[in-house]
């Protein structure tokens, strides 16, 4: 099966492919004047080797070809954009490549063509003797632009992936490093040289040693950085005029009419794609690649008018494969409606993630599942929120939520749903049902924990600070896409629910945190103390009577179950659906 990193038509893999090699140029230039913060000399040392790889014959053919076909391809996705609805970090990275090109031309003119047509040696001597300080503002926003549209795309691009998600934070700290030492070493260095040529003699030396350009050359330099300039916004003009062009067409050509599951209608160009017409009718569609047919998370049941699409061809059958999707389910990014459809949207946007990506369509009609069910309640809301006005309520919930959520979803579970005051999460469904369980007490330690910056905050205002009740039993669930419309969520149902729910009132009378099933305890390998009185319960639907395991506080939960069990390590690489995805 196809990597997900490299799923793509041909246009969008050449994009890739020389978005990155521009990206790895800019990386070693950036640590190349990070050196400036030693010293000149060896910012000049490590520039001979780039110059030897990047000015090289092969060298100067991959980086300019990878500039103009990352630059043409960038024009092509303007001129045949059929709507500029988008999402706002698409907007920026957009935005960012077309700035880039009237900062960097000029540069260009200044360092390669003044290199090969006039014979400077534009070193880095040359080159702070020019910028610094007069162009220091102008340089260092080049830098930061390119750098920030850089690792947007990489971002966008690697958060499909899993490892890529694990390392996240270091490769953040990465990404706010090298700007800095890069700037740092253009400061040190910078004042290093100016402080230089303040001597005219110094000056007169350096001009010598670099062969500066003399007056013509200068004056022809000049022309050509305002020639670049305007040769960019030439083409991104034919760009715009060719945008136009098809808009026009587009508004006069023949509506298609798509009718969304819940009643919503939207009309469309034929031409466009479905989340094309999604977006340019402000309908919210999720796309977490930007529609780069790679995460599925844009797909569609196609409830009506199916049989006038075309058969899905790669890479959208490579995508819909890799999620063993049926076959009246299609991705919104790739099927071009020529006639009416009725579709339903099969994950709903303000949930999905990049983690949401690989979930199993099987999921949206429904699978039986072994896994475990927890439902946590805060202690006394009625109390509480009874003497409190309706924002200090929600600011409240809002706190609650997010200590107890957090918890759930770093330790592998997803919410099913909130109710009132409580949440019910589950666990298990992609690591199976011996892992699941140990991740829903391990994620109820990490929230009583989670709980202390919260109660800081509140406990002043309260009186006494929030306290908890929850149940955690086990079981066959059934989960699937249940509702209609927009209201359609990835829940689970079951008697395990029924069972959670119960067991958070025997935790909430006995006045304990965590009321457990004894099956909870063995499926997660923890073996209880011997002298433990259990409370046995009946919950209707379940046969069996369930023998149920008090633990007075979650942080105090044994030490040899909050240790991933050998066929959790095995799994680990597994992860959750995001919450009420649908």
């Amino acid at each position: 099966m196809q990597n997900i990193l490299v799923r793509g038509d041909s246009l969008q893999l050449l994009r890739l492919v020389s978005g990155l090699i521009l990206f790895v140029f800019a990386l070693t230039h950036f640590l190349n004047t990070a050196l400036g913060l030693v010293s000149l000399e060896q910012q000049e040392a490590a520039d001979v080797w780039r110059r030897a790889i990047i000015r090289s014959t092969p060298g100067t053919i991959v980086l300019a070809g990878a500039l103009l076909v990352h630059i043409a391809l960038a024009l092509y996705k303007v001129a045949t954009r059929s709507t500029w609805r988008m999402p706002a970090w698409e907007a920026v990275q957009l935005s960012l490549g077309l700035l880039i090109p009237f900062l960097l031309f000029p540069h260009i003119v200044n360092t390669r063509i003044a290199y090969s047509w006039f014979g400077v040696l534009d070193n880095y001597l040359y080159e702070l003797a020019r910028l610094w300080p007069a162009n220091a503002v102008l340089q260092t926003t080049l830098l930061l632009m390119v750098w920030v549209h850089g690792c947007m795309g990489i971002h966008y691009w690697l958060r499909l992936s899993p490892t890529y998600r694990a390392i996240q934070p270091v490769l953040l700290f990465c990404a706010i490093l090298v700007p800095l030492a890069a700037l740092g070493g253009f400061m040190v260095s910078g004042r290093t040289v100016a402080n230089y040529i303040e001597n005219p003699q110094a000056f007169e030396a350096v001009k010598q040693s670099t062969r500066w350009p003399g007056a013509e050359a200068s004056e022809r330099l000049a022309e050509y950085r305002t020639w670049s300039r305007l040769g960019f916004l030439a083409v991104l003009g034919v760009a715009a005029a060719i945008f136009g062009l098809f808009y026009a067409l587009r508004v006069s050509a023949p509506k298609v009419s798509i009718t969304y599951a819940g009643g919503q209608k939207a009309e469309g160009s034929p031409g466009q794609t479905l989340l094309e017409i999604s977006r340019a009718n402000g309908i919210p569609h999720a796309a977490v690649c930007g529609g780069r047919s790679r995460c599925s998370t844009c797909r569609v049941r196609i409830e009506e008018g199916g049989e006038h699409l075309p058969a899905p061809v790669f890479p959208e059958s490579v995508t819909l494969a890799a999620i063993e999707a049926p076959p009246n389910v299609r991705l919104a990014c790739q099927i071009r409606p020529s006639k009416p459809l009725v579709v339903t949207r099969l994950l709903r946007p303000a949930s999905v993630g990049p983690q949401d990506a690989g979930t199993v369509e099987s999921d949206a009609s429904g699978t039986e599942r072994q896994m475990a069910v927890l439902y946590v309640n805060m202690r006394e809301f009625t109390d509480l929120s009874s003497r409190k006005l309706p924002y200090d309520v929600v600011f409240m919930l809002n706190q609650f939520f997010s200590a107890v959520g957090t918890a759930i979803r770093q330790q592998g579970g997803f919410i099913d749903k909130f109710v009132g005051d409580g949440v019910i999460a589950v666990f298990g469904q992609r690591t199976g049902l011996e892992a699941g369980c140990r991740q829903a007490l391990r994620a109820m330690r990490e929230g009583h924990l989670a709980r202390d910056p919260v109660n800081s905050v509140l406990a002043p205002e309260l009186g006494r600070p929030i306290e908890v009740a929850a149940g955690l039993h086990s079981g066959p669930l059934i989960l699937g896409r249940i509702g209609n419309g927009d209201a359609v969520d990835l829940t689970v149902i079951g008697s395990a629910v029924k069972a959670a729910l119960e067991l958070e009132a025997v935790a909430r009378d006995r006045q304990v945190q965590l009321a457990l099933s004894r099956v909870v305890a063995q499926q997660a390998g923890w073996t209880l103390p011997t002298d433990q009185k259990f409370t046995r319960i009946n919950v209707r639907g379940i046969p069996e009577v369930i023998e149920v395991f008090e633990v007075e506080r979650g942080r105090d939960l044994d030490v040899s179950i909050l240790a991933p069990s050998r066929t959790e390590q095995r799994r680990q690489g597994a992860t959750a659906p995001a919450d009420n995805a649908s």
